[in-house]
């Protein structure tokens, strides 16, 4: 996927959308996004720094201005090994941000000129209190962890000059490794914010402090879909095509939906795996439960990314059993494609069958292969049922992509139940430790000649030689009735 800019055949459609529209074409109100791509003649290239996010009207002229501005901008800024934080690609990360404060100095990033930070006073006229505002980022980055993994944390801010300072991800302290502010820009509409990819620089989000980011009522959903696409350019998702406004991802923003959508949470497992992660083998398994009796449950939006990526689950059970599981993928068919000029076609694309499953039960040792489900082609189902678990321990069911799936995710939904084996009472094992021995014989001797129900064995209501026979019988076993 290209970071393109929405380029001049856009420029007409650049109003916000009320929640609930949905059109193919960008003729409702929209948000248009241009991102750090200069506009040369007919054609949009792709940049590798940050992504401008424009107001409704906007000039096509500062379109093309601010653009590159961002496309100059310095390559010490570039994070362009994998696209995403440091970090196995697949694996999650534990991201920080922080708000520095008020009068920190902004350089210029796109043309804007250096301004103070504004952000606390800002939100707080817009929205009254900090703890308001806070709570809509918490609400956003919660959404992306529940996606991806990822986990996120506020930190205080050292307030260190701002682009030159990494968060700990890069080897930084004292701020967050995602740097929030605002900063006044162009006045209202216009230049709404700009964000940057992942690197040393951060994911940093600069905000224009002139926009009523309060509007769309109780919910703020235009602020919250705003910071949650900017973010998405934070991990390292870039634009896709076409605009249909059924992707948060798509250069026009719009409030047609609330928060990131199926396309946009695929794209941020293939960088950082599902939220499960890291499940990849028994050490690290997804724990199920300890199970005494039938029972069962599952996980829905998992994914799977390429083969050689696992999924690994842990069941326990107590006795001998049975396993039965499930992996069924999950996922629609729709356009998706590079950032174009025109932004009005795609690659025809079936998320439920981007990638074939593999479903397996492991031994208690791990690695063992107990049964495999490799029956179906891609987009089916692959299943397994009342696989023998032939005594109590830990077993494991493992997901994986066929070989030859690779580039691409395929999300899916995980069910499973089990069957336990009822444990009976060993016969004449009185005191319960599992073998019948001298304490079982001195309790029978302790009752004999009585009706106690405990050491009576044969039923016959006296506790007596019939029952120190069958003692006797068993000793030093643990023999089942």
């Amino acid at each position: 996927m290209k970071n393109t800019i929405a380029c001049s055949l856009l420029a007409g459609a650049t109003a916000l959308a009320g929640a609930g529209a949905h059109l193919t074409t960008p003729t409702a109100p929209i948000v248009q996004e241009v991102s750090q791509t200069a506009m040369t003649g007919a054609e949009c290239t792709e940049g590798h720094v940050a992504s401008a996010l424009f107001a409704p009207g906007t000039d096509p002229k500062v379109v093309e201005r601010v653009s590159l501005a961002i496309q100059n901008l310095s390559d010490t800024q570039r994070f362009e090994t994998t696209g995403r934080w440091p970090g196995a690609s697949g694996e999650p990360v534990n991201l920080t941000y922080s708000f520095p404060s008020d009068g920190l100095s902004i350089p210029n990033g796109i043309g804007e000129g250096t301004n103070p930070n504004t952000l606390h006073a800002t939100l707080n006229a817009r929205f009254g209190s900090e703890p308001v505002w806070q709570a809509l980022f918490v609400q956003i980055f919660d959404d992306w962890a529940a996606a991806t993994g990822n986990t996120y944390t506020l930190v205080s801010d050292d307030d260190a000059a701002f682009f030159n300072s990494p968060g700990p991800l890069n080897g930084g302290s004292g701020r967050g490794d995602v740097r929030i502010v605002a900063k006044p820009m162009d006045g209202g509409s216009g230049v709404l914010a700009y964000n940057f990819f992942p690197g040393a620089t951060g994911g940093e989000m600069v905000l224009d402090s002139a926009e009523f980011w309060n509007s769309g009522g109780g919910t703020f959903r235009f602020f919250r879909n705003t910071l949650a696409h900017e973010h998405g350019h934070g991990l390292g998702i870039l634009h896709v095509c076409p605009i249909q406004q059924t992707k948060l991802m798509e250069p026009f923003l719009t409030t047609a939906f609330d928060g990131i959508q199926h396309d946009d949470i695929r794209a941020a497992q293939f960088l950082y795996g599902d939220r499960l992660e890291p499940n990849q083998n028994s050490g690290e398994a997804t724990d199920l439960g300890v199970f005494s009796a039938d029972g069962g449950g599952g996980f829905d939006d998992l994914c799977i990314r390429n083969n050689g990526d696992d999924d690994v689950f842990a069941v326990e059970l107590t006795n001998s059993g049975t396993i039965s599981a499930t992996a069924s993928p999950f996922g629609f068919s729709y356009s998706s494609g590079p950032q174009t000029q025109a932004c009005n076609s795609g690659t025809a694309i079936n998320s439920m069958a981007t990638g074939d499953l593999v479903l397996e039960v492991l031994d208690t040792d791990g690695s063992t292969v107990l049964a495999t489900a490799d029956a179906t082609a891609a987009g089916s189902a692959e299943s397994l049922a009342g696989v023998v678990a032939p005594a109590a321990g830990t077993y494991y069911i493992r997901v994986q992509g066929a070989f030859g799936f690779v580039g691409n995710t395929q999300t899916y939904d995980m069910d499973f139940s089990v069957t336990v084996d009822e444990v009976l009472a060993c016969i004449a094992d009185l005191n319960n430790d599992g073998v019948v021995d001298t304490a079982d014989l001195g309790i029978l001797i302790g009752v004999f000649g009585t009706n106690s129900p405990l050491a009576d064995l044969n039923d016959d209501n006296i506790v007596d030689t019939a029952d120190l026979g069958i003692l006797i019988g068993v000793f030093g076993t643990c023999t089942t009735e």
